[in-house]
């Protein structure tokens, strides 16, 4: 069954899908070139790309009743839904590295860094092995001390400084433990900033919308962004074909039981009631191959 579709109505739905099929075919052409390395290259994936774009297209309303064209019509969509939805990927994550790089720095990862920078201590461990060894050898000088001031008239002076000179180092690698021990704390501050900053540059880089659903979902961000550029890809090759469905109508062919061919219609004057009866049989013998429907019957 026919429907009759308004001149009108078939303006209205070509140019809305001439603008359809344009956009698609922008959007294969980009992902084609996004993916090629050639000029040579370039040109091919891009003409592949807009070929597919026409026939998912144009092949409904043009092959309407071939099962050819409606498997080349499959072809063409499952091509071009991947361009599309390469395309859209390809646009979010260049969206998605824009807007990391909007981030600013980590106020406590600059100030953990240039702290640490100003600590010249060596690692916690060697330094407490240094005073271990070092306070080995102020105790010892002190024992020598010792020995030496328990003989009489020696006034022990060697052991003296030799004690001295093992308690100084041993002050000096305190010391450095203490910045050793604050540089360890700076580090392990510097690392939760680091992991800090870092959650909020991936964050950054995730559609706040693709983040929400996903969260509803309990699905993956990057599953969510795919689905959408999936669905977005067949509505629009969904549109574009129902458009150029009712810009290009199907054509109609009249029928021969359509057709009422009159031959002869010849005028008459209906007589008076008195020769009416003559006037019937003569018509009927005079038209008798009219048909039925014909105007010299009724």
């Amino acid at each position: 069954m026919s429907y009759h579709i308004p001149k009108a109505t078939r303006w209205i739905a070509g140019a809305l899908a001439s603008v359809v099929t344009l956009v698609c075919a922008g959007m294969a052409a980009m992902s084609a070139l996004d993916r090629s390395t050639s000029v040579a290259g370039s040109a091919m994936f891009v003409t592949l790309a807009l070929v597919m774009v026409v026939g998912s297209h144009l092949l409904p309303a043009l092959a309407r009743q071939s099962w050819v064209g409606r498997g080349v019509f499959a072809v063409c969509v499952v091509v071009t839904l991947y361009n599309h939805a390469y395309f859209f990927d390809s646009e979010k994550h260049s969206k998605g590295v824009q807007q990391q790089a909007s981030v600013a720095p980590s106020a406590d990862v600059v100030r953990y860094e240039a702290e640490l920078a100003l600590i010249a201590a060596r690692r916690l461990p060697v330094v407490s092995a240094d005073i271990a060894a070092a306070s080995a050898t102020a105790a010892k000088a002190n024992a020598e001390l010792e020995r030496c001031l328990a003989k009489e008239g020696v006034r022990c002076t060697s052991a003296k400084a030799a004690l001295e000179v093992a308690q100084a180092k041993v002050i000096g690698l305190n010391d450095e433990r203490t910045q050793a021990m604050r540089a360890e704390d700076l580090r392990v501050a510097l690392a939760g900033a680091v992991a800090a900053h870092s959650a909020k540059v991936s964050a950054a880089g995730i559609n706040r919308v693709d983040a929400s659903v996903a969260k509803l979902l309990h699905v993956d961000a990057d599953t969510v962004a795919t689905l959408t550029s999936v669905l977005q890809s067949i509505a629009l090759e969904v549109m574009g074909a129902l458009l150029w469905t009712v810009a290009l109508p199907r054509s109609t062919k009249k029928s021969k039981a359509q057709e009422v061919k009159i031959k002869h219609v010849v005028p008459y004057n209906i007589p008076k009631p008195p020769q009416l009866l003559g006037w019937a049989r003569t018509m009927l013998i005079q038209y008798q191959g009219q048909p039925r429907d014909s105007p010299v019957r009724r």
